[in-house]
């Protein structure tokens, strides 16, 4: 079972020391390991963003017994492409303890836009399920949330009377609701999938979406149904299902927790070419930009030294 939870650092060197220190494995996103705090601080003070949390702190810890070392760090780097694909991050793991763990350490901006990651609620919810997604692709075990489902009493009874679950319409609902849910990326598909099942979408305000059972033709909201039935909880489910299309549309290469070491090794000989193709390319990038400042510095140069001359030459005339 692997779990993850985040914290905000003020100083990613002082996370980076603690966790370099006690790492029997490491790798980066985006980033040499080996030079994540300088490149880390480059990064802020290229975008002008050195005040405030500098970065961001993920544990993810596993079952005993359920990887190594080696893998858990490779899963660490699964989880940061997922959770800050386009941020600086470090992987260190543990095995101070019984459970092997990682520390990822996330730089605070986006390497595209600038902009800094910012820990909330939703981040917390997004890196949870993000690392659920690694865990199941692996078929590693993952922690037993149960759904919140909201039964009435007359609906319980109905249920209980009959010993089975779909005599209840309420129920038929939520069913379909499971069987499709993870299948669509906006409410347009997802009522498509549930009008075969016997249901459609009646209506959706910014904040609710209604049911409708055809059979019955009867209403119900989603937040009567549950969280889980809730207009917010399938945005989320949504937008997660759009990123796995796009990661599918991209073929990464992805580890297989049953794999050989020969292919874990090919995984990580994969993810190290990755990192030097993407070096090379921000540092000619850098070049470039380094190359540009300089013509434009000798330009300018040049054409203070034309104004001097032509002043130069009217005193002469002057005179």
């Amino acid at each position: 079972m692997a779990t993850a939870k985040i914290s905000s650092s003020k100083s990613t060197s002082r996370a980076i020391n603690y966790a370099e220190k006690r790492a029997v494995e490491k790798s980066g996103l985006n980033c040499d390991v080996d030079y994540a705090k300088s490149a880390f601080k480059a990064t802020r003070e290229l975008y002008d963003k050195t005040g405030g949390n500098q970065g961001h702190v993920v544990i993810q810890s596993f079952k005993p017994g359920e990887v190594t070392p080696e893998q858990c760090n490779q899963l660490g780097l699964e989880l940061a492409e997922k959770i800050a694909p386009n941020h600086q991050v470090a992987i260190y793991t543990h095995e101070d303890t019984e459970h092997v763990h990682n520390h990822i350490v996330i730089n605070s901006i986006d390497l595209d836009t600038g902009k800094k990651f910012y820990n909330n609620k939703q981040a917390l919810k997004d890196i949870r399920q993000a690392n659920d997604e690694v865990c199941k692709t692996h078929n590693l075990s993952i922690p037993n949330v149960q759904a919140q489902i909201r039964y009435t009493q007359a609906e319980q009874n109905i249920m209980d009377k009959a010993e089975d679950v779909k005599a209840s319409w309420k129920n038929q609902i939520r069913i379909a609701i499971e069987d499709t849910k993870e299948q669509a990326t906006d409410f347009n598909e997802f009522n498509e999938l549930l009008k075969p099942k016997g249901v459609e979408i009646a209506r959706v305000t910014d904040k609710t979406i209604t049911y409708k059972h055809l059979e019955e033709d009867k209403k119900v909201r989603g937040s009567k149904l549950g969280n889980d039935y809730d207009k917010e909880e399938l945005d989320d489910g949504f937008r997660l299902e759009k990123q796995r299309r796009n990661r599918q549309s991209e073929q990464e290469i992805r580890p297989n927790f049953k794999a050989t070491k020969g292919d874990w090794d090919e995984f990580r000989e994969e993810n190290e070419r990755r990192l030097r193709s993407e070096r090379e390319r921000r540092e000619n990038e850098r070049i470039n930009a380094e190359n540009e400042r300089l013509r434009r510095q000798r330009e300018q140069e040049s054409r203070t030294t034309q104004s001097v001359n032509k002043k130069d030459r009217g005193i002469d005339l002057h005179l």
